[in-house]
């Protein structure tokens, strides 16, 4: 054979073990990047959940979370049990990956499952390469020896229980892929239904269209809470957050020294009367009314009523309002809502203050409701009660108080009103049947008792007013000045009121309220282009 013949042939057999070998090598590196593939975690959650937590920087979110001025006073937020015990281990897991935690891994979801309480709780992690075994010898090492692993088949799939220090049993599920623990067997089997079963959040449709919609890269964590499901009131029967928004909203979590931000938007479909489509009915409301609120407020909030109908439709479905509602209380009801509908202004503010008398159990409760025209609302007030007296309430002459030393104050008649349920409709407070009213500069107020009334003018006169206060001002400067509702609270001061008030504040934070009293909670909607915007701010109030 010539020369020239070898030398082409040697060349194509060349070429094509080239060819071979680069197919060869890109196929199992594509195989290899399939592995690496990041594993959608959402594709684990049962559907069930109640809320979930997600983050792409674990050991940064834990460490942000370190470096809050709260944290450094010793004040910690325990909302997961999961997560403290990951809090506990993660500078000795961070310990034995010198180079940090892979990509994979510094993925974390916690979800959140009824009955709401520390144990019915979640976390799941993704894996990359070598995190199996990581994982694996990290868990032996500091998992209790006092009881043996228990390894369990569910459905083919393997459940190792083991015994913590504490004397809790955390449940694990753990593949080349993903980490799955809880401390209830349960949800773990839960989990593996979902993936096999298509029954994940991910497959759900209402889910699916929401998740990451509005995604911002510096965003410490984000929150999905399905608000249909999270009892908000304090007791049985009270608000719930259902009532507040339905179907799932996404908040983005931010931190600084001394603060906490949760960014929401609300993806209700309007389905049902809840919040959300209370509030988007509303016009918005401009101000924060602080030179209308005592020094000593504690707790106010500020609704928007332009649509009277919708917002007291909202209120009257309340367990803690039906529980008032007669017929004579429904009539006495429509009247009161024609009154306000004629007289009324377009937002209602209720607060509580502490009162100058220390022995004084409750505090001092104020509704008030601006007017439109005050010397007509009176005069409409008047034959209101008139009107009452005919179904046999209380005669008409007993509706105008007499009482020389309110009206040597304060210069304004005083009412007496019973036998409606606005006043637990628009304030949750439910002590008792009877409450009170005047008109103060332009203003009807109406208060549970006399002297509540007498300690609010007297404030307003003497200028002792809320605005101006470190506190107030701190507060008002993290929230939008177009609104349609919102509430600020000294989350300590709450925490000492009876139930009937403490009510006003969503559940969650009185359940962990050895870290929340440190806090001004501020909660605030707004509306753009029928969009609810639900924003949490948590500002610390260092003692």
């Amino acid at each position: 054979m010539k020369i020239r013949s070898l030398i082409k042939i040697a060349v194509i057999i060349s070429v094509a073990l080239l060819c071979t070998g680069f197919g060869v090598y890109s196929f199992f590196r594509l195989n290899a990047v399939e592995r690496q593939k990041d594993f959608n975690l959402y594709s684990l959650v049962p559907q069930n959940a109640i809320a979930v937590v997600e983050t792409d920087h674990m050991a940064e979110l834990i460490q942000r979370i370190k470096h809050l001025k709260c944290s450094q006073d010793n004040h910690f937020l325990y909302v997961s049990d999961i997560f403290v015990a990951l809090k506990s281990y993660l500078h000795t897991l961070l310990d034995e990956t010198p180079h940090g935690l892979s990509r994979q891994m510094s993925k974390m979801i916690i979800s959140f499952h009824e009955p709401d309480n520390p144990l019915n709780q979640v976390l799941y992690c993704s894996l990359g390469s070598g995190d199996y075994e990581l994982v694996e010898n990290f868990i032996k090492k500091y998992c209790s020896n006092t009881f043996p692993v228990k390894i369990f088949d569910y459905k083919g799939k393997e459940i190792k229980i083991y015994s913590m220090s504490d004397g809790r049993f955390l449940a694990s599920y753990l593949t080349s892929r993903f980490l799955v623990v809880s401390f209830q067997k349960r949800l773990v089997e839960q989990v593996i239904d979902a993936q096999y079963a298509k029954r994940s959040l991910i497959d759900l449709s209402s889910f699916r269209n929401i998740i990451h919609k509005g995604k911002v890269a510096n965003a410490e964590a984000l929150i999905y809470v399905r608000m249909n499901a999270v009892n908000m009131g304090k007791k049985t029967g009270s608000l719930c957050l259902q009532s507040y928004l339905g179907s799932w909203t996404e908040f983005e979590l931010k931190l600084n020294e001394n603060a906490i931000y949760c960014s929401g938007i609300s993806y209700d479909a309007d389905t049902a009367m809840t919040f959300s489509k209370a509030v988007r009915n509303q016009e918005p409301v401009e101000g924060f009314f602080g030179e209308k609120l005592p020094a000593s407020t504690f707790f106010y909030d500020c609704w928007a009523v332009s649509d009277m109908d919708t917002m007291l439709e909202f209120t009257a479905k309340q367990a803690y309002v039906k529980a008032n509602y007669s017929d004579d209380v429904k009539t006495k009801d429509r009247e009161w809502i024609s009154f306000l509908k004629s007289y009324g202004g377009k937002q209602i503010v209720s607060c509580l203050f502490q009162s100058k008398d220390t022995l004084k159990a409750d505090p001092c409760a104020i509704l008030s409701i601006p007017m439109k025209n005050a010397k007509q609302a009176e005069i409409y007030l008047r034959i209101l009660l008139n009107s009452t007296s005919s179904n046999g309430h209380l005669p008409a002459s007993q509706h105008l108080v007499k009482s020389d030393s309110f009206f040597k104050k304060t210069g304004c008649h005083l009412y007496s009103l019973i036998g409606n349920a606005l006043l637990t409709q628009l304030t949750g407070i439910t002590q008792q049947a009877t409450s009170y009213a005047c008109f103060y500069h332009g203003d009807l107020l109406i208060a549970l008792d006399v002297d509540s009334l007498m300690e609010y003018v007297e404030a307003m006169e003497e200028n002792n007013i809320l605005k101006g206060t470190p506190s107030y001002e701190e507060g008002i400067g993290s929230l939008s000045p177009l609104y349609n509702f919102m509430i600020m609270a000294d989350m300590k001061k709450m925490s000492y009121q009876p139930e009937a008030y403490a009510r006003l504040i969503p559940n969650f934070f009185f359940r962990q309220s050895s870290f929340f009293r440190h806090f001004i909670l501020c909660i605030q909607f707004t509306c753009n282009n029928g969009v609810v915007y639900p924003n949490i701010v948590l500002l610390y109030n260092k003692e």
